[in-house]
């Protein structure tokens, strides 16, 4: 996928987007779309680079996949569905009811969906956090960006289940600080939905080794569930931005989809295997977003913070796979 294409492509969501956001609701649509869109590419861009080290090791009919259902799923799933059923659970309302509560009386939906916000935050931060301790304390890495940090922590590794321990232990200080049953069993789900998940895929490539099924499935359910947890914050903080369902959607959605396409290209082009340190970067940036979810069930993080953060470890990591390239070269 050349670079070219790939910006013609996007100036073209852009465009579409913006012909249908301006239907809608005109100037402010169009405004309010674009800047959702851009929230979601600054706030997953971490997940993008991890997503493509995934999907390296994938056969290129799960890549498709991934950017088609993949695509129907986070759209229509993460950036519609699972608000409304979030909204339904905790308001104890009826899915039709909340639907309507989302097109008709989108400041009350906003509302609800703005109570509900503890329990996404510790969902989402907890499955966040699990994913960058998993990698973090990796007995068998080699490769070392953060080195005074990472190689203790491969070290620590070879020792125990620390990552068990690590997830405990954070559980019970949000526990002790908060004291609500609620949050602290959505933290639970998170934790539980990550070891779950992996499960199920080693059996997928357990069971593949004998011809029984293609190992990009478990990868796939596992790229989505990560894509679904990195989006958490941008689903609820985009009702900041504006309260209308369908700006919203149009807006989330075509960040989603630039994001996808840019993971792909990361991985058609070699781009990655040039950079080392990116997926150090990316990891970094997923625990920088999990811990902050954490923390906002006590302070609020504005939007451009957390963004930044999470940018900031890219970056990082970019410069130095950089250097290193130039220096081996």
């Amino acid at each position: 996928m050349a670079l070219r294409r790939l910006l013609s492509e996007f100036l073209v969501v852009f465009l579409v987007s913006w012909i249908l956001e301006f239907l809608y609701m005109g100037i402010k649509g169009v405004l309010d779309g674009t800047t959702l869109s851009l929230l979601e590419i600054s706030l997953s861009f971490d997940n993008a680079v991890m997503n493509a080290v995934i999907l390296t090791g994938m056969s290129q009919v799960w890549r498709r996949r991934f950017l088609t259902w993949g695509m129907l799923i986070a759209v229509f799933g993460m950036r519609f569905l699972f608000p409304v059923l979030i909204v339904a659970i905790t308001a104890g309302l009826s899915i039709l009811h909340v639907v309507d509560l989302a097109f008709n009386r989108p400041e009350e939906y906003a509302r609800y969906l703005e109570s509900s916000e503890p329990m996404i935050l510790g969902f989402g931060g907890a499955f966040l956090l699990m994913v960058f301790i998993n990698w973090l304390f990796d007995a068998g890495r080699e490769i070392h960006w953060i080195g005074f940090l990472e190689e203790k922590a491969t070290r620590i590794a070879k020792l125990g289940e620390i990552k068990l321990i690590l997830a405990l232990s954070v559980l019970s200080v949000i526990d002790f600080l908060r004291k609500d049953s609620t949050v602290i069993l959505a933290m639970i789900l998170g934790v539980l939905l990550f070891e779950v998940v992996h499960f199920v895929k080693r059996a997928i490539e357990y069971f593949r080794k004998d011809g029984v099924t293609d190992s990009g499935l478990g990868r796939f359910i596992y790229l989505e569930l990560l894509d679904a947890s990195c989006s958490l914050d941008g689903t609820v903080g985009a009702f900041a931005i504006s309260q209308n369902l369908v700006i919203i959607t149009l807006g989330l959605s075509v960040g989603a989809f630039i994001l996808r396409t840019l993971t792909l290209y990361f991985v058609e082009s070699g781009k990655l295997k040039q950079l080392p340190y990116l997926e150090h970067g990316a990891h970094w940036g997923i625990g920088g977003l999990g811990i902050m979810m954490l923390i906002q069930l006590f302070y609020h993080i504005p939007e451009p913070v957390v963004s930044s953060v999470a940018l900031a470890f890219i970056l990082s990591s970019l410069y130095s796979s950089v250097k290193k390239t130039i220096l081996k070269s």
